[in-house]
């Protein structure tokens, strides 16, 4: 009997290590799909929601963008650091700024390439990183840095408050770490399952995130939630909004109202840090004999009457002169300065035209492909002036 059990388990034991050993050969097979710069490498995934659909392609190298070989085939390669407002979050890649600032670039005779390496949530702390891992393998002749107005200078401040945990977020929790234990045993089965579960439409996960949310607000957070506008609670609960944008909301309504005072300690703290991130990147730039400028990206909230009402009624705090001030980019400058690195901003030329025209999506905040496609005509002549002095 005893004899069996030991055979038993020594059967079971191989099994296992069997089937890991079996995973790893599936990841040499499947070696496409390892992570690269920026993302998983060749990956295809779909994402929609009311305002927008969209599918997002990463190629060998690990951004979105198509295949860029090492070694550069053009006069010139531009690289775009960023946030989502550089991806192209909403719209399809061709649509982002950085690939039709390429295509006008082109059109005008310029033999040059634009690669956007621009990552969702991320923060100037990311953009030195991706600068760092990226630079001396694209060997760009410019590294454009695009610094989303005072949301990037709000997220050099410490950390938002962590989510206190409730049922609903324990829940949530204890999948996390399970999911950590399987990515470790099993990560190129996981990879496949996050892949096939990415074609679903973001609203299931935005409902199941919208229910922890509101389990581990504390009644003061749920009295604040039951006053905002009745159609953005609406698209709260039925997840057609971003539920992080409420949750910020909830916990820092003064959010992109804080670093307007740039007299104040904190938001000098915070230029600081934001031109650390920008040294950073011209110490790998400078590498590779690469020019940096730094371009503030408009965010709707500061230069759009009708996204500036959207952030209000989504929990924001707000005041008149948001609208008029260009201390966001007052900020951004200082920190470029700080750096030695040129900067450009485009906020004046954004609320004029904002008066005919709609450049964010109304909920959700990001660019649409107006905003992208303005951004880029107005970042042209700033790009190609760049390449007349640098032939020179």
């Amino acid at each position: 009997m005893r004899k069996r059990l030991l055979l038993f388990f020594a059967t079971l034991l191989v099994f296992f290590l069997g089937s890991i050993i079996l995973d790893r050969l599936t990841g040499v097979f499947l070696a496409s799909h390892d992570q690269g710069l920026i993302f998983p490498r060749n990956v295809t995934r779909h994402f929609q929601t009311p305002e927008f659909s969209f599918t997002a392609t990463t190629n060998s190298l690990g951004f979105r963008d198509r295949d860029f070989s090492q070694q550069k085939k053009v006069q010139t390669r531009i690289v775009a650091l960023g946030d989502s407002f550089t991806y192209g979050w909403g719209v399809e890649a061709e649509e982002s700024w950085p690939k039709v600032l390429e295509k006008t670039l082109r059109s005008s005779g310029l033999d040059v390439e634009v690669a956007n390496l621009g990552k969702p949530g991320s923060s100037p702390r990311d953009y030195a990183d991706v600068a760092e891992r990226s630079v001396s393998l694209l060997h760009p002749d410019i590294v454009i840095v695009g610094v989303l107005q005072g949301d990037d200078l709000a997220q050099m401040d410490l950390p938002p408050p962590a989510l206190r945990l409730g049922p609903a977020a324990d829940v949530r929790a204890r999948h996390e770490r399970l999911r950590r234990v399987a990515g470790w045993l099993y990560p190129q089965l996981l990879s496949m399952i996050d892949e096939q579960s990415a074609a679903t439409i973001l609203s299931d996960e935005w409902k199941q995130d919208a229910q922890v949310i509101v389990n581990v607000f504390t009644a003061e957070e749920k009295a604040r939630l039951e006053h905002l506008d009745g159609r953005i609670k609406s698209a709260f609960f039925q997840g057609e909004l971003n539920p992080w944008l409420i949750y910020l909301s909830i916990h820092s309504p003064d959010y992109f109202l804080q670093t307007v005072d740039l007299k104040a300690v904190k938001t000098k703290l915070l230029i600081s840090k934001v031109s650390e991130q920008i040294a950073r990147i011209k110490s790998a730039a400078d590498r590779v004999n690469a020019k940096v400028i730094v371009v503030s990206v408009p965010y709707g909230i500061y230069v759009s009457p009708a996204s500036f009402d959207s952030r209000r009624r989504i929990g924001f705090a707000v005041a008149p002169e948001m609208l008029t001030t260009n201390a966001e980019d007052e900020a951004v400058k200082n920190a470029s300065l700080l750096a030695n690195v040129d900067f450009f901003e485009f906020t004046d030329q954004f609320r004029r035209a904002s008066i005919n025209q709609q450049f964010f999506f109304e909920l959700d905040g990001h660019f649409n492909r107006t905003g992208h496609a303005y951004f880029a005509e107005a970042l042209t002549p700033v790009v190609t002036k760049t390449l007349g002095a640098m032939t020179k």
